[in-house]
């Protein structure tokens, strides 16, 4: 059986792009999102699957309860 590589979709790859700067920004200011309901939020958005203002209303729903 032979497999080959294959790179992943643009849109995944900007997706990952702009979740590791995220990353990168948050770990700078000394932080680290570990829950995981609020990592799966952020991933969502970052795939354009939910706007900013969508985002930051889920999270507000998660964090208050």
């Amino acid at each position: 059986m032979v497999r080959t590589l294959t790179a992943a979709p643009p849109a995944q790859t900007a997706a990952d792009e702009r979740l590791a700067f995220a990353d990168a920004a948050l770990a700078l200011a000394g932080h680290e999102v570990t829950d995981s309901a609020l990592r799966a939020i952020v991933e969502q958005a970052a795939r354009h699957e939910l706007t900013g203002d969508e985002a930051r209303a889920a999270i507000r729903r998660h964090v208050q309860g």
